[in-house]
């Protein structure tokens, strides 16, 4: 089980789900990490916030919550959507970052039969992207941001570069006119310059079909992160502080949005209101299968919806929930934890060994947060750690691990 964490860092951050969409929120998140180091607005924005003064900032909290696409364009392979995440923002500030997998098979308005969701941008840019994915999900999409994969580039530079473990050698050549592409980054721990960084978001696998992971999207989404994460971490350094501003300017530079001045202004200003001591992220679930030769990532319906109703967090039922417990070995304390939940109501309670326990965790496999809310009424959360990593391919709703 693959879980997210983020100890002292997360703290600072505006919120969980900058981290995860970097690439394309990475201005917003360089004015909260400004503000709160300095305790005072960049200076571009305090010359902006100061030509209009005569502006209120809207009330985006009586909106959320809130539908966010997030788009990363690239360019040079054909100005399709290479990164696109959904990024629902909860009336506590709660927010939930789904990844959509850009192999996704669906059909594209003006577009015959079936296409890669990335299709939707090419074709019809923004109004297409988000028309196609309110079509899949059944959801409206209230804002979108579209960021150019220049502006990862010019970032990286400016923070002096990133470090990140490359798993091992990744190497492809396209020799496509157009989208011309050639990776070479070495196994091991390595220090990546701009260019070097986008090469490794491009990858998705070598050129002899080596993949990460998962494979395919999957994979490429879990390099993704080992990227993302590492800049997070170099944009904090204390030297690269004063560089925020212009990171804020950079991102300017490269991105498309249909936020108002006044919903920006709203942002900035509360930026201490989002959660930021828990990562809430998954992918849209749904498996990877080659149609005619072609790869597509075919999306599971009934898991899907599950994911889109738990943005609403319904209630939930003990009888209903799903739970594993899990010890180095059937001892006394996860029998008794089984037998207490039973003799509460919880009728679906297993148990499982795990080799490594390094302590004691609740870990909560879905984005509804009435699960852990229900639990917390029948064993002492305080004394497990609170691990949040939605996975909807997974079959039960909440592990339990007894040290």
């Amino acid at each position: 089980m693959k879980r997210i964490r983020l100890k002292k860092q997360a703290k600072i951050f505006l919120s969980s789900f900058l981290i995860t969409v970097a690439i394309v929120l990475m201005g917003i998140l360089a004015t909260a990490l400004y503000i709160k180091q300095t305790k005072t607005l960049p200076p571009i924005l305090s010359n902006i916030i100061e030509k209009v003064t005569n502006t209120e900032p809207a009330n985006v909290e009586d909106k959320l919550p809130m539908n966010i696409l997030v788009l990363g364009s690239d360019e040079k392979q054909g100005g399709r959507s290479d990164t696109i995440m959904l990024v629902h923002i909860q009336k506590d500030f709660q927010p939930i970052v789904i990844s959509i997998p850009r192999d996704t098979r669906v059909k594209v308005e003006g577009i015959k039969g079936y296409s890669k969701i990335n299709a939707a941008y090419a074709y019809g840019k923004s109004k297409l992207a988000v028309k196609t994915v309110e079509d899949i999900l059944g959801i409206k999409i209230d804002k979108y941001v579209v960021v150019n994969y220049e502006a990862v580039e010019k970032i990286v530079d400016l923070v002096g570069g990133v470090d990140v473990e490359v798993p091992f050698h990744l190497y492809y050549v396209d020799t496509t006119p157009g989208k011309e592409l050639y990776i070479n980054i070495p196994a091991g721990l390595q220090h990546l310059d701009g260019k070097k960084a986008v090469e490794f978001l491009r990858w998705r696998h070598n050129s002899n079909g080596k993949e990460y992971g998962r494979g395919g999207d999957l994979g490429r989404i879990e390099m993704q992160r080992k990227l993302l994460y590492a800049l997070i971490e170099k944009m904090l350094k204390p030297q690269n502080i004063v560089r925020l501003p212009l990171i804020v300017q950079t991102v300017s530079k490269y991105t498309d949005h249909n936020f108002t001045k006044n919903e920006i202004m709203w942002f900035i200003q509360n930026v201490g209101k989002f959660n930021t001591q828990n990562i809430m992220m998954t992918i849209l679930p749904g498996y990877p299968k080659y149609i005619d030769r072609v790869s597509y990532y075919i999306l599971n319906e009934e898991k899907c919806r599950a994911l889109i109703d738990d943005l609403n967090e319904p209630e939930v039922l003990k009888d209903s929930m799903k739970i594993k417990i899990l010890s180095k070995s059937f001892d006394d304390k996860a029998t008794q934890l089984k037998n207490d939940l039973e003799s509460k109501g919880y009728s679906n309670v297993n148990l499982g060994r795990v080799s490594k326990l390094e302590s004691s965790e609740v870990e909560l496999k879905r984005v509804n947060r009435k699960y852990l809310e229900l639990l917390k009424n029948d064993i002492d959360l305080s004394t497990y750690q609170v691990v949040y990593s939605p996975d909807y391919s997974d079959k039960f709703d909440v592990y339990i691990k007894v040290k």
